[in-house]
């Protein structure tokens, strides 16, 4: 069979047991008997995977009113019928359209034995290649129902349906397994209350209770998601915490523990606040804290979406390793792109968190969620049912490929089937306590963890045009953590420049960040946040306030440099540190802002150095702040008169004055001789009269003047030369 054959194949077995299951509502109980007929119980089916040429042993309670003392002559027949090999053909079995009859067998009652008064034993030899009146025929490996009815004369006094699975003889193919991962996770909520402590109320405990009975009575992987805060709470709830932690942690490091934050914290919301850094912060936090609870490392590449998730949470979560989303039916339906029930949950599916990047994801199986959730009153016979229906979806994965012979060819291997609540929470113990059990001993079903499946399981694809399937995810969800970012930031700004007032050793700047860390988790209410929030502000103001600033005062420089003492008053019973600056546009502060630690209840000395620039009166400014620079309280403004640069400061600048003056007489002076000696040359004789144009001097040379000497007037003269 061709590629896409096979696929459209797997498509209508999908179509066709999805559209029988959500017709069939009563799961665990077996198909409608007659009105006169009462029913067996099943107390126990061993083995329920039987050997070829074996035997299955029934251990079944006999109806209160039914008293087989009283029935000599009754019997137990037993008859099998064609085996199933589809979800739907189990259905119709259930609800009591059986196959064609292949083989039957009858016990008298009175020669069974009695494990006890209202019990009777029924051992049912197998055969596969001879029939004989004392065996039961199962010629071929499968899932057969099997009616057991108590008769007496003819008559059917009580009937039970049931089903054998007759595994493969040595010769005959072996069944490949069907891996089957188990995913729950507690819903209590975490609240933190007025004393800063996480609550751990009898509503916890019992869940918490339930969750350790859980780990202790499953023999195949559980998938856990737990909250960190709340395990290490319990184990601090006095004596019966302590216990319950104790098993908490020796069920745990037994199963694959998903990692989860320190406190509750959304990741759309995180993501969507921007606050991937405070996410993937308290992540590791809460590994942290599992790895000192637990032996084993929490695991980080499964993810719950047991709620809304957006795009960009998906993201994030996907940026600290997640692979494999886990999610539950209703969740998917709602998904963008969804292929709603017509998706075969055994293979993976994409989550497109961002434009062309995806996250596998396996989804819940439809027919176990409800399930997984009631309670049972024949845990023998759900077990039974449920184990069988995994076994009939194993095989339409066999028989979804054939070759050319007609046999199924399909390998479940590659298929991969989550368990889990139509919300993930913890499913009823005696229900998950039988099929798990039956479920580990069952051949043809291979348990497992989500990590492993998500690695092992191909990806669902569907005919043309679909291909492989990819749905997306919204683009925002209800809640913001937007406010309490906003309010962390100041209040951590405020505790940084607060706390940098304290003596190293204080405690108290750790204490506020603890608090104020704490604050964008779902664990405080908007009410329980403004309290603290506004207690820490009380806080912080009164250290602030225990430093007392002077008054504007009035200060004079008769020096050059001078120390000005400023004196502040700490009220509180703490040694606080300050920083002092002084500003002033006519004098210098050589030694910048001054750093200094102010003793409890006293006055404290700031000595200030001053150096003056300038004579006169002019305003300083003082401010007192916290060492790292914020105001503790409004600039004071103080009145400086400077006489500093008398005495040697005028001699200097009197000196510094006839230097001046020197220079512009000496100037003045070069300037008027300069001028007169131009002048005298130009009213020299020689430069009067017009000269020969062969004049030559005394000593024979021509005169360089020649006849382009002219008179004063000549040169003043408007008319061209001759």
């Amino acid at each position: 069979m061709t590629r896409p054959s096979r696929i459209a194949a797997r498509v209508v077995a999908a179509v066709a047991w999805l559209g029988a299951s959500l017709l069939v509502v009563d799961f665990p109980h077996a198909r409608p008997v007659a009105a006169a007929a009462s029913r067996l119980g099943l107390v126990s089916q061993t083995p329920y995977g039987a050997p070829a040429d074996g035997a299955v042993t029934f251990v079944l309670s006999v109806p209160g009113n039914i008293d087989l003392a009283a029935l000599p002559d009754a019997t137990v027949v037993v008859t099998a019928y064609r085996p199933v090999a589809t979800r739907l053909d189990l259905d119709k079995v259930r609800a009591g359209t059986l196959p064609r009859i292949v083989d039957g067998v009858d016990f008298p009652a009175a020669a069974l034995p009695r494990p006890a008064a209202d019990q009777i034993g029924v051992v049912v030899t197998l055969e596969t290649s001879t029939r004989s009146t004392g065996a039961l025929q199962l010629a071929n490996p499968g899932l057969y129902p099997v009616l057991v009815e108590l008769q007496d004369n003819g008559t059917v006094l009580a009937e039970l349906l049931t089903f054998v699975h007759r595994l493969p003889a040595a010769d005959e193919p072996q069944e490949v397994a069907l891996p089957v991962a188990v995913a729950m996770t507690t819903t209590s909520t975490v609240v933190i209350d007025d004393d800063n402590e996480v609550v751990v109320d009898s509503a916890i405990m019992k869940e918490f209770g339930l969750l350790a009975d859980l780990l202790e009575a499953s023999t195949v992987p559980i998938s856990v998601r737990v909250p960190p805060a709340l395990l290490f709470a319990i184990a601090q709830h006095g004596a019966a915490g302590a216990a319950l932690a104790d098993r908490l942690a020796t069920g745990l490091a037994r199963n694959e523990v998903l990692s989860s934050p320190r406190l509750p914290l959304d990741a759309s919301q995180a993501a969507a606040a921007g606050q991937q850094s405070l996410y993937t912060q308290w992540l590791r936090d809460g590994e942290d804290d599992l790895t000192t609870f637990i032996s084993n490392l929490s695991v980080g590449t499964v993810a719950f979406m047991d709620g809304p998730l957006t795009g960009a949470g998906g993201t994030m979560l996907r940026d600290l390793g997640a692979r494999l989303i886990v999610t539950t039916p209703k969740i998917f339906d709602a998904l963008p792109d969804t292929t709603g029930i017509y998706t075969d949950f055994s293979q993976l599916v994409n989550i497109e968190v961002s434009p062309g990047v995806n996250v596998d994801a396996t989804v819940t199986d439809r027919r176990f969620a409800t399930l997984l959730e009631r309670r049972t009153t024949t845990p023998a016979l759900t077990a039974v049912y449920a184990v069988t229906d995994l076994l009939a979806y194993r095989q339409e994965m066999v028989d979804a490929d054939l070759d050319d012979e007609g046999n199924g060819v399909g390998d479940p291997s590659e298929h991969g089937v989550t368990l889990g609540t139509t919300d993930l929470s913890l499913p009823q113990i005696d229900t998950y306590r039988a099929i798990s059990s039956l479920l580990a001993e069952t051949p043809g079903l291979q348990p497992t963890t989500l990590e492993r499946l998500g690695i092992r399981t191909e990806h669902l694809v569907l005919p043309a045009p679909i291909g492989e399937v990819t749905v997306g995810l919204p683009s925002e969800v209800d809640g913001s953590i937007d406010d309490r970012i906003a309010v962390v930031s100041s209040l951590s700004d405020a505790a940084q420049s607060t706390g940098s007032m304290l003596p190293v050793d204080d405690e108290r700047a750790a204490e506020w960040q603890q608090v104020i860390d704490r604050l964008p988790t779902s664990a405080l209410s908007d009410d329980r946040v403004d309290a603290l929030a506004t207690d820490l502000i009380q806080q912080f103001g009164a250290i602030r306030n225990s430093v007392e600033v002077p008054a504007g005062f009035s200060f004079t420089l008769t020096g050059r440099t001078t120390t000005l003492p400023i004196k502040l008053y700490n009220s509180s019973d703490t040694p606080l540190t300050v920083r002092v600056h002084m500003s002033s546009s006519k004098l210098l502060f050589p030694d910048g802002d001054l750093v200094q630690e102010l003793q409890p209840l006293s006055f404290t000395e700031v000595p200030i150095k001053i150096e003056a620039r300038t004579n006169g009166s002019f305003p300083v400014t003082l401010t007192v702040l916290t060492p790292t620079g914020d105001e503790l309280a409004p600039p004071v403004t103080l009145s400086a008169s400077v006489n500093a640069l008398s005495g040697f400061g005028n001699l200097v600048t009197g000196a510094f004055l006839l230097v001046v003056l020197t220079w512009w007489v000496r100037h003045v002076r070069q300037n008027r001789r300069s001028r007169a000696t131009a002048s005298a040359a130009v009213r020299h004789p020689v430069r009067n009269g017009k000269a020969n144009d062969n004049a030559t001097g005394d000593d024979g040379t021509r005169d360089p003047m020649g006849d382009a000497a002219l008179s004063p007037d000549a040169a003043t003269s408007t008319l061209p030369p001759l």
